[in-house]
């Protein structure tokens, strides 16, 4: 049966388990692939494709034969990238054609159950997944290989990380939407002990997500001494126990969507109903083995385990309609069989069959990229491309990206010819769908139509305060799920709309958090980030009938694509009252909001109290990156200290909006306010969706002789060359520290300390040695302080 249990970290697991068997660590695919999710977050992975995979299989368990009787063969070309460091053809790492042609033999025989071969076994859970390889018999030009489906690369380099392995791929594919790539070549570094690892397969177009040049490391790399069959000719760089072809059948079922037998976890979910559950891989052919529910045996036979090549011989008959959903929803591996294989031999006196796919289709963002890619057979060599709505509106190009920038559902068409002059056209109506969001935006629940409401918990139940703020059930937070149906790749910062906020410290706060929707039933789970607002900044929002506007720290990946939520973490124990505006009860039914209990647990508030609301949470967000600012400190004494940090930018230029701080530039500022102050940081040199943001640092004890304070004291002559005079005219006595800074806070000159014993005191400095720019002169008298811009010519 299918195992519902919780994942577990696969490379760890296998390791240790490998550790204990022998030193050899057969495949890295699942290692690769949280790599792959950490160096391209907006790339769809392997975990969006599963999604999709579930759906096909439930629909084809409905509706079993779906209008066909039997599933067609599927016939797939193979070139095989051979990485030698110059030897002599059959020799070392540049492998034999008969070596080759012995792998892609027991590849034919394990995926199709062949009889008489030891890929055929008498398991009644067993399948022949009707898929067959050949070497691709021409080129990427359409020409004749002299050796079909090898590709020679000399090269100096004498062993291979997989880091490096990516890096190369990209340099040595061939189109993997004709032929399934295959790297051999000596494995070194920390991975010294690898046979194998494969690139799952992509779901282009979900939720607006590109593919992000996955396409360019597609297909799969193998250890050269395990390529090939010993049983199968005399090839002497193969040993026992992986020298029968079966790492490539394990790797190319990770190509087409399977998993590790045991679920990459102790007694996980590989997603499929008929392999027993194990509690890890096996190694040798431990048939006996029990399974995780004591049903009887594990399965070490099954190519998706770590036994050796000589116990492997199944595939079942659920890995079966796994890899056949995989070939239904995988644009890159549907495209290598439907408008023929290149196996097939081809008529050059045909016309191209044209076809195409673009990485989105639905829910395109105004302004986003759409990358098209032509599938056409027999080798086209002319390609006009037609894009009602797009920019530019026709191509040239094979693969061409186009911009969409107003909202609607338009065509393309596609002319391809090939050398021989033959033709063939394919328009699709309505095939791109246009949002009328940007790629740069916000996301609410919040209809316009709502209505703003502060509901009282106690209509709720036996409860005093807010539904969604502060009350006697001490909820400890509060948010909003957004589905991100376009793919959202950032969030930035959110919008909230406050309201009845009483007794509230100065130095109170509460903290916006972002998560990601993996929690129980889609709701709040892992913290994305974190951002500590002053309820004395939520005070003055409220006070001015405006949303807190709140800029994180730092770009953060919303989930890449999926859900998350936006809340409001509220301490219900420091004494303040606060609600968060939300709907009236009844108006939205989309069962978005939810609400963190006492206990930390997470419930919808329709299963909570039976509140059908949502807040008015915005979640800032976008496809590119934004300018983030943040604070060492939000609440300062006056002329205290403050450190502040831009990011998301290559440029960044700073403003104050008391014009202390004009253009200066850097990505940190150091400032020491003497009153509330608002920071703009500016940024540029990326494609950005917001270029600018804000952070007001709060002073507290600022007294209403501010203004007279600052008038009082003068810098002069401003600007200045080598002298700089300063004056200071006020009825105070006492001591006073004058300190002169840089716009980064670095001192230019040692802090002085001055005794003022009547109403005016002059003192001058010295700055012939000062280079040219602008500084800040710090005059702090008693509890109160001024600072003074003075500019060197």
């Amino acid at each position: 049966m299918i195992r519902r249990v919780l994942f577990i970290a696969a490379c760890a697991l296998a390791s240790l388990h490998a550790a204990k068997a022998q030193s050899i660590r057969q495949c890295a695919t699942m290692e690769q692939d949280s790599i792959n999710k950490l160096k391209y977050p907006w790339r769809s992975n392997f975990d969006d494709l599963e999604q999709v995979i579930q759906q096909t299989l439930q629909q084809e368990a409905r509706n079993p034969t779906n209008g066909r009787t039997e599933d067609i063969i599927i016939t797939i070309p193979i070139i095989v990238h051979v990485v030698h460091k110059g030897e002599a053809v059959g020799t070392g790492r540049n492998l034999s054609q008969a070596q080759i042609q012995s792998q892609i033999a027991v590849l034919n025989e394990d995926y199709r159950r062949k009889v008489g071969s030891n890929g055929y076994n008498t398991d009644p859970r067993s399948a022949d997944i009707e898929i067959e390889f050949c070497l691709a018999p021409v080129d990427q030009q359409g020409n004749p290989m002299a050796e079909p489906g090898i590709d020679r690369i000399a090269n100096s380099q004498d062993t291979w990380t997989r880091t490096q392995i990516e890096a190369f791929k990209p340099q040595t594919i061939w189109n993997p939407s004709k032929y399934y790539n295959i790297w051999t070549l000596k494995f070194g570094g920390e991975d010294a002990n690898l046979l194998g690892y494969a690139q799952f397969p992509d779901k282009s177009g979900l939720s607006g997500i590109s593919d992000g040049g996955s396409a360019s490391t597609d297909g799969v790399v193998v250890q050269y001494t395990s390529f090939g069959s010993a049983q199968k000719g005399n090839f002497p760089i193969m040993s026992e126990p992986y020298n029968k072809g079966r790492t490539l059948s394990h790797e190319t079922g990770h190509w087409l969507g399977l998993r590790h037998i045991w679920g990459d976890g102790v007694c996980a979910d590989d997603y499929v109903a008929d392999t027993p559950p194990a509690k890890g891989p096996s190694r040798g052919c431990p048939v006996t083995t029990l399974a995780c529910d004591n049903s009887g045996p594990i399965m070490p036979q099954n190519y998706m385990d770590y036994s050796d090549d000589a116990c492997m011989n199944i595939f079942t008959k659920g890995q079966k309609d796994r890899i056949r959903a995989v070939l239904i929803n995988s644009p890159r591996r549907k495209a290598l069989y439907e408008l023929g294989s290149l196996c097939t031999p081809i008529d050059p006196a045909a016309p191209p069959t044209v076809s195409f796919f673009a990485d989105r289709t639905s829910c395109v963002l105004r302004e986003a990229k759409v990358q098209f890619t032509s599938i056409a057979t027999n080798f086209p060599t002319d390609y006009r491309w037609y894009f009602e709505g797009g920019t530019p509106d026709s191509s040239r190009a094979a693969n061409p990206t186009i911009q969409y920038n107003v909202g609607g559902v338009y065509r393309v068409a596609l002319v391809a010819r090939n050398k021989k002059g033959y033709g063939d056209t394919l328009n699709i109506d309505q095939y791109i769908h246009v949002s009328n969001e940007g790629v740069c935006g916000s996301l609410t629940n919040f209809d316009p139509a709502y209505t703003p409401s502060i509901l009282n918990a106690a209509d709720f139940g036996s409860y005093t305060g807010y539904l969604t703020g502060t009350n006697s059930t001490k909820n400890m937070a509060y948010s909003e799920r957004f589905a991100n149906v376009c793919g959202y790749a950032y969030v930035s910062g959110a919008k909230i709309k406050f309201a009845n906020l009483a007794d509230a410290p100065d130095d109170a706060t509460v903290t916006v958090t972002i998560y990601n929707a993996l929690g129980y039933q889609g709701g709040p789970g892992a913290v994305l980030e974190r951002k500590e607002v002053l309820l004395k900044q939520v005070k003055d929002d409220i006070a001015n009938n405006r949303y807190t506007e709140v800029v994180l720290d730092r770009e953060t990946p919303a989930g890449f694509g999926k859900p998350f939520h936006v809340g409001v973490e509220i301490n219900n124990d420091a004494g303040y009252k606060l609600a968060i505006v939300s709907s009236a009860n009844n108006e939205a039914n989309n069962s978005t909001s939810w609400v963190q209990d006492a206990t930390g647990e997470w419930r919808l508030m329709t299963i909570a109290y039976g509140a059908n609301i949502a807040m008015d949470i915005e979640p800032i967000v976008g496809i590119n990156p934004s300018v983030q600012i943040s604070a060492s400190k939000l609440l300062i004494t006056p002329g205290e200290q403050v450190i502040l940090n831009g990011r998301g930018a290559t440029i960044f230029s700073w403003d104050s909006n008391d014009n202390v701080i004009n253009n200066v530039l850097g990505p940190q500022l150091v400032v020491n306010p003497t009153k509330t102050t608002t920071y703009t940081v500016n940024g540029s040199g990326l494609d950005l969706c917001n270029a600018t943001a804000d952070q007001t640092i709060y002073v507290e004890g600022v007294t209403g002789v501010e203004k007279a304070l600052e008038t009082s004291i003068q810098v002069h002559p401003n600007p200045g060359t080598s002298v700089l005079n300063l004056t200071i005219d006020n009825d105070y006595v006492g001591d006073i520290t004058l300190r002169m800074q840089s716009v980064l806070g670095q001192d230019v000159h040692p802090p002085q300390r001055l005794v003022k014993e009547n109403a005016t005191l002059t003192t001058s400095v010295d700055t012939s040695l000062w280079p040219s720019g602008l500084y800040l002169v710090s005059v702090q008298m008693g509890q109160q302080a001024v600072v003074k811009k003075w500019i060197k010519k």
